[in-house]
């Protein structure tokens, strides 16, 4: 007759020894898988590097629209406020992306993809 746990012979003490050390060998290989934190810190760098694009392009404008209004120079400010804008919103982007980079470096990435090879 099995006992209320399905098993149909006694327990012995030695099974509650291989328990525990089954037990032990798992919990030290969950420890030892390193913890991936998902705190969205590159969305937010990613949002932080379109925003100051878009307001460097706005900025510029917005001064070679006042340059036009002060001097009279209708469409000059205001094409060379933009590509001042632009160039300004490139090199802030260009520049948060290598210290992201920097940040990122010891990091592997793609290690463990198997390489396509169709042959």
């Amino acid at each position: 007759m099995a006992n209320q746990n399905g098993q149909n012979h006694a327990s012995k003490p030695t099974d509650l020894n291989d328990l525990g050390a089954r037990l032990n060998a798992a919990k030290a290989k969950y420890e030892a898988v390193p913890e991936v934190k998902d705190d969205g810190s590159m969305l937010g760098q990613a949002w932080r590097m379109s925003t100051e694009l878009v307001v460097s392009v706005i900025v510029g404008l917005g001064l070679g629209y006042g340059i036009d209004v002060i001097f009279g120079s209708k469409p000059w400010g205001i094409l060379i406020g933009l590509c001042f804008g632009f160039a300004a919103g490139i090199m802030t982007v260009l520049r948060t992306s290598a210290k992201m980079d920097a940040q990122n470096a010891g990091i592997p990435l793609g290690d463990d993809m198997p390489d396509d090879e169709d042959e």
